[in-house]
């Protein structure tokens, strides 16, 4: 059965043998230099280049739920390698990256994942606190575990979600008011431990020092504000911006109150698309443009003892190629002066046809406005490449979306993809119906390629990312002054390559199907 290895080693057992297992862990961490420093990477007092590796192992396959290849068949998994020595170099040997320390471009805000009600049973489930808060701190510790720091969660239920024990819904799904004669409540996300597990994530970053970021977004709002008067199908109705910003407010207030602040929210998941099954409503720009005007004047209204919510507003939340729908809606408020309404622009990665360059093309439209890339899994080598490319087109986070599930992956999935020919596997999958069991896929450790060393507010630097994808190269520098570059080699052969900043280089060469991260001190 395959587990994590080295870094890090947990979730096998949460009983008395994980406890000296995690022992055991901390004490590999250190010796392999992964505890010291904002990153998690050991300080040395030479000027070398410190490296680290990843590789893929069948990206994507169903057999990571059926059969899970053992840990020492990846090959690489964050494991470091020999540092390299700067040179004083005139000319490099194999492909060339060429740093322009002096040019820079968007900070990151985040790397993360979501954290719906599928990802959140699977956490929760067959574990105490203790043993919940272990894997939470996997996955927010920059030293010990990922790092990740943004995270996406849902305003009512997604198509990854199962509420029946509380909705009438054949599939579990409900907003928080699902009727227009019943108080707004969180009830059911409270019910269901969703706050409860969403405030461990709080504690834990405190306790890490660490800030994280909470974005939300919603599938539907209450039926009786729809046409279809139903979760499923239909758009908002005419005349009911206000409602539904009021709405946002008190999903705002009510999180907030619990100890959890929402630092964004997104108005609509996949506003152009009308689902069949799951929760989700089609929007036109003009509605998109409405329903932002009246949560943003929602957000800021002070009459009646209301306060003012800092939380932004992003719009799109869908694939690159609606990015002239996106263009569309700020383009209206620009018209009207309402440019502050809008904060960023959101997108997913679901189309094959449309390219990361929409961004870029938003971005030049719009300067003002942030990117993100709120929704898409991303497998092996060429979903690192995706990733890099996100960052290359103006998007100053990822999310990876669900991170974890069940064995059984309709436990706890009413929706569409419940099962192992419409899901690929996450980072983490539960590995029993009675155990704490978890493994974790070659994901988890591609991921932190970025996660762990792209910290919170990191720059990124000009940097050509090299052509016909042999390897592929994106640059940044963090707060402290560290620079990282992230290398992706897609081929099936290892490659050479220098990178150059100002008059010295350093030269190595990546295995083949492997993500390496390069990080140096910026003297």
């Amino acid at each position: 059965m395959f587990k994590p290895a080295n870094p890090p080693q947990i979730l096998k057992t949460m009983g008395r043998s994980n406890i000296l297992r995690i022992i055991l862990l901390a004490a590999s961490l250190v010796a392999a230099g992964f505890v010291c420093g904002q990153s998690g990477n050991r300080v040395t007092d030479r000027d070398s280049v410190r490296v680290w590796w990843s590789s893929e192992l069948l990206p994507g396959s169903v057999r990571w739920f059926t059969d899970p290849p053992k840990d020492v068949d990846i090959r690489y998994r964050l494991t470091p390698q020999k540092e390299i020595e700067w040179t004083s170099c005139s000319s490099g040997d194999g492909i060339l990256f060429n740093i322009d320390t002096t040019r820079s471009y968007q900070s990151v805000l985040g790397i993360g994942t979501s954290l719906e009600a599928t990802s959140l049973y699977a956490l929760m489930k067959n574990k105490n606190e203790k043993q919940i808060r272990d894997l939470i701190r996997l996955i927010l510790d920059p030293e010990k575990g990922m790092g990740l720091n943004l995270f996406r969660i849902t305003i009512g239920t997604s198509d990854f979600s199962d509420g029946r024990k509380y909705s009438n819904h054949s599939k579990g799904y409900y907003t928080y008011q699902d009727r227009q004669d019943k108080p707004f409540s969180i009830q059911p996300d409270i019910d269901f431990g969703i706050i409860k597990t969403l405030k461990l994530f709080v504690d834990e970053a405190a306790s890490l020092n660490q800030e994280i970021k909470f974005f939300a977004s919603e599938w539907s709002p209450p039926p009786w504000m729809k046409t279809s008067e139903s979760i499923i199908g239909g758009t908002l109705k005419a005349g009911y911006e206000k409602r539904i910003a009021l709405y946002f407010r008190k999903f705002v207030e009510a999180y907030k109150k619990e100890g959890i602040p929402i630092y964004a929210i997104t108005i609509q998941n996949e506003p152009n698309f009308t689902p069949d099954s799951y929760p989700g409503m089609r929007l036109s720009p003009e509605q998109e443009k409405n329903i932002a005007i009246a949560a943003f004047e929602e957000f800021n209204n002070t009459t009646s003892n209301k306060r003012r919510l800092d939380t932004r507003i992003w719009i799109n939340d869908h694939n690159m190629n609606h990015w002239v729908n996106a263009d569309k809606v700020l383009n209206y408020l620009k018209d009207m002066g309402k440019e502050q309404t809008v904060d960023g622009v959101a997108f997913h990665n679901y189309n094959p046809m449309a390219s990361p360059s929409n961004m870029s093309k938003l971005k030049k439209l719009h300067p003002d406005k942030d990117i993100h890339l709120t929704e898409h899994s991303e497998w092996g080598v060429s979903g690192m490449y995706n990733i890099q490319d996100y960052f290359l087109n103006w998007s100053r986070s990822y999310c990876y979306w669900v991170p974890m599930t069940t064995i059984k992956l309709d436990e706890h999935n009413q929706g569409p993809y419940n099962n192992i020919s419409e899901l690929g596997p996450p980072l983490f999958i539960e590995r029993g119906t009675d155990t704490t069991d978890m493994d974790v896929t070659p994901e988890f450790y591609l991921l932190s390629q970025f996660s762990k060393f792209i910290r919170p507010g990191a720059v990124r630097i000009e940097c050509n990312s090299s052509s016909g994808k042999k390897i592929t190269s994106i640059v940044f520098r963090n707060c402290d002054s560290s620079m990282v570059q992230v290398l992706v080699n897609q081929t099936n052969a290892e490659q050479k390559f220098t990178t150059v900043v100002g008059s010295h280089c350093f030269t190595g060469v990546l295995p083949a199907g492997t993500v390496g991260t390069y990080k140096w001190e910026n003297n």
